[in-house]
């Protein structure tokens, strides 16, 4: 197929996907008005348009809206720093829909469902924005049980404790982002919650020898499993979290001596992750906050990762050794129709648990620290919300590091990003 037929078929397919969306929308009035149904739909969600600048070229995704950390200097031939250069953007793709379905209830649970989509599903470049799915479950839920299945986020990003920022980062680097399949199963007793979840991987995956993969995972036969209870007295909320994961970078190894020698191997990487929050809210003031000392979570758009600690040339075999990091935020609010917010988040790279003497695999593992501050302000008015957001975020890179992989020096870059988002809520 050449190239112009494939533009029209994508043209076509988009405008296929958003008529039906739009189908969606007027059939939820309808069938929101029909209270004898006992499957009821409702749509929900925002048209959002934000406007940034950058000091500073960056690690981002999705056209730049997603702002992770700043890029390290790269001089060219005259010492002069390629990426000290500032950009401006507009982008709309966060915008998003979802659809709530209601009933009938099933083994005496009332049973709930919910599908939300973006425009985020961009592979690369600045091609045209796709849909992205978000989220897409289902729910069981009994007085004091719920189970859940599918697409949600995952356990590690606690929905009752995340930055209250307006940037899509949602605090990443040092608050997990990652939505993922998953049975998860919560049940009360009194004030507390106790949860497990047993995960899989889909648009957020690890990295390896081929790249970023939800096979590695797979290849374990172990999925990522999280245990997390809960504890709400009055105003408070605390959490204490237990995460596991095994993986499996390769599946065979070829000998470094003949490369025609090629041998199976099943040797597994295993590593965990330890999380601790707390959330205070009494009338217009909040206070949220979070720690993580974890190994290998990537796969949640955090530094970490993993290295070769074994290295045998003859077979190729290797063994592998996770990446520490300690991950924290804390995020204060005040306000009602407005609101102003303060966020600050800090991680650090505490080096591998053996020698690393191969490759590395992971997402900025030759970043010593990150620390971000941002303050925000947001007005409402009905179903409109303005928002200013000023990000000053700096990263650490290595000059030089041990043999654990911990950088012994390291030297600072920094970008200033301000945003400006307009939300519509429907």
């Amino acid at each position: 197929m050449d190239l112009l037929n494939q533009k029209k078929l994508n043209n076509l397919v988009m405008k296929i996907t958003y008529s039906a969306l739009l189908i969606l929308l007027f059939a939820s009035r309808i069938f929101a008005q029909e209270e004898d149904k006992k499957i009821k739909f409702e749509a929900s969600g925002f048209i959002k348009s934000d406007i940034y600048y950058d000091s500073r070229q960056n690690v981002d995704a999705l056209e730049g809206l997603l702002h992770i950390f700043p890029k390290d200097i790269s001089y060219d031939e005259n010492g002069k720093d390629i990426n000290a250069k500032s950009s401006v953007g507009i982008v709309d793709i966060s915008s998003r829909i979802r659809g709530a379905v209601i009933g009938p209830d099933v083994f005496g649970a009332k049973l709930t469902g919910l599908v939300e989509v973006d425009f985020t599903g961009v592979t690369g470049g600045y091609s045209t924005s796709r849909i992205r799915l978000r989220h897409a479950y289902s729910k069981l839920n009994w007085e004091n049980t719920e189970i859940l299945f599918g697409r949600e986020w995952h356990p590690m990003f606690v929905k009752e404790v995340y930055p209250s920022v307006m940037s899509l980062n949602t605090g990443i680097p040092f608050q997990p982002f990652n939505r993922s399949p998953m049975l998860q199963v919560s049940h009360k007793i009194g004030d507390f919650k106790f949860i497990g979840a047993a995960i899989s991987q889909s648009d957020y995956v690890n990295s390896g020898p081929d790249g970023k993969s939800a096979q590695y995972l797979k290849n374990s036969n172990i999925p990522n499993l999280h245990l997390q209870i809960q504890y709400s007295p009055g105003d408070f909320l605390f959490g204490l979290a237990a995460d596991y994961k095994c993986i499996q970078p390769r599946t065979s190894t070829t000998s470094l001596i003949t490369d025609d020698l090629v041998y199976v191997t099943d040797e597994k990487l295993n590593s965990y992750a330890w999380m601790g929050y707390l959330k205070f809210k009494r009338s217009k003031f909040e206070l949220k906050a979070k720690a993580i000392y974890g190994q290998n979570l990537s796969e949640s758009v955090m530094p970490g990762g993993y290295g070769v600690s074994v290295l045998d040339s003859l077979t190729g075999f290797e063994k592998y050794t996770p990446f520490n990091h300690f991950y924290t935020w804390a995020n204060v609010i005040y306000g009602d129709q407005t609101k102003f917010g303060l966020f600050g988040g800090y991680t650090k790279n505490l080096g591998a648990v053996d020698p690393v003497v191969g490759d590395t695999y992971g997402m900025a593992l030759n970043i010593d620290y990150i620390y971000r501050i941002t303050p925000t302000i947001t007005h409402k008015i009905k179903n409109f919300m303005l928002a200013l957001e000023l990000e000053y975020t700096v990263a650490a890179y290595g000059n030089d590091f041990d043999n654990y992989g911990k950088a012994i020096s390291s030297h600072e870059v920094s970008n200033t990003r301000v945003l400006f988002s307009v939300f519509h809520f429907f």
